[in-house]
Order: C-alpha cells, then structure tokens, then sequence
C-alpha cells in the first residue's frame, strides 16, 4: 500500500510540474506574440526614404515654400512660389516629411494639387 501512495504523490508532482512548465511556455509565447505585433513600428526617416529612392524626385518644404529635389541631390532644383503656410495641416505634415514621385509628371501633378 506504501508504494502505491508513493506513486500517486509522483504522479501528483509530475502533472504540477508539467502544468507549471506548460504555463511558462504558453506565457512566453503569448508576450513575444504581444511585443512583435503590437510594438510601436518606427517610421522611416526621411533621409531614410530619399537615400532608399535613387532616383525620382521628391517634393518638400524648403524656407516656407515647395521645393522640388531631384533624387539623390540634397539642395532643391527648383523652389516654388507656393507657401507652405496656406496649407492644410495635413499637406503640411507630408511635405515636411517629403512626398516622394516616381516622375516630373507625378511631381507636377501634386504641385497643381497644392496650387489650386
């Protein structure tokens, strides 16, 4: 009768330590889950996006006003008599940021947007 109790008090032990185990292990997985899909993503820099974009052109806020860049130069090729400040907030953000295009054309077009 002795051995059989002890049995019962292993079999005890060895499920609170396999229950015990299976807790860590499923916590860990739930907070490594947690922390990769909902940590904060960093926004790529805009010095980031311009040296990723070798060419294209890039439209942003110079000295108050739109400049256009052609990639990979760092100093405006052409500054326009559009003021930032009669913007929307919203317009202002994304040039302050840079609004990448493709083309001139593409550029253009968001430069006839930001006239009208």
């Amino acid at each position: 009768m002795q051995n059989k109790g002890m049995v019962m008090i292993m079999n005890k032990t060895s499920l609170r330590i396999l229950l015990i185990g299976s807790g860590v292990v499923v916590t860990g997985i739930v907070l490594i889950l947690a922390f990769t899909l909902f940590s904060p993503k960093e926004p790529a820099s805009p010095a980031a996006e311009s040296t990723a974009a070798s060419s294209g052109y890039l439209l942003k806020e110079y000295d108050g006003r739109i400049a256009l860049y052609a990639l990979p130069e760092t100093t405006p090729s052409q500054i326009f008599d559009i003021y930032v400040d009669s913007l929307p907030e919203a317009d202002i953000a994304r040039l302050q940021s840079g609004i990448p295009a493709d083309t001139l054309e593409q550029a253009e077009e968001y430069l006839e947007d930001f006239d009208s």
